[in-house]
């Protein structure tokens, strides 16, 4: 029952804390969505700011598992294309087969949009929250896609390395839980997977642009 009432809870604040229009989500609105009261909220979860951090780690794990399983694949390689570092930020925020799979068999469900538009607004709006977060408990992860990153992009300098993974980071999301998916999802996996493969080839062009002379 307690797991039970946890889920609720966190259900209720990624659907909340998604909302463009939640101005901030209370934990009084949490709870009435969740229905419980906000002493089961302070319970779990200790704070808003908890609460906050649960829901973002809820969201990240199967993103980061995904990504682990294709970087061991990029880490393998003796050189790494700027197209194959794209798709590091793009594949693993959809849920289902890769890659190797019919497209009929590629997931793009609307239920996980929920997070993808959580992991986009926290990005976008506590960057530094989020990437506390993703070093505290994906550290070895992220420090293996430095290194992938870093051999893919060697002409460019460490700041400008990280300004355009970031790019890449609120490209992908925004794209993926915004209009242009739920245009594609009404089309079909094959309109869904054309997205997937522009929007990689376009972040691929940025990841790869030459660095701008002052």
């Amino acid at each position: 029952m307690a797991a039970e009432t946890r889920d609720k809870i966190l259900d209720a604040a990624a659907r909340l804390f998604a909302a463009s229009d939640s101005g901030g989500a209370s934990l009084r609105a949490i709870a009435r969505a969740a229905g419980v009261n906000s002493a089961l909220i302070h319970y779990h979860f200790g704070s808003r700011e908890g609460l906050f951090e649960a829901v973002i780690l809820r969201a990240l794990r199967p993103v980061q598992a995904r990504r682990r399983a294709l970087l061991e694949t990029l880490r393998s390689k003796r050189s790494v294309s700027a197209e194959e570092l794209a798709g590091l930020f793009v594949r693993p925020l959809i849920p289902g087969p890769l890659n190797g799979a019919d497209l009929d068999d590629r997931q793009y469900p609307e239920a996980d949009v929920t997070d993808l538009r959580l992991l986009a607004r926290a990005f976008a709006d506590h960057r530094p929250l989020v990437q506390d977060l993703t070093l505290k408990h994906f550290g070895s992860l992220m420090y293996g896609f430095g290194d992938v990153a870093g051999a893919a992009l060697s002409e460019l300098s460490n700041d400008l390395k990280q300004r355009r993974m970031r790019f890449c980071v609120q490209a992908a999301l925004e794209t993926l839980s915004g209009p242009e998916m739920e245009f594609a999802r009404a089309e079909g996996p094959a309109a869904c997977e054309a997205l997937v493969e522009d929007l990689i080839a376009f972040l691929a062009g940025g990841l790869d642009a030459p660095a701008q002379i002052s």
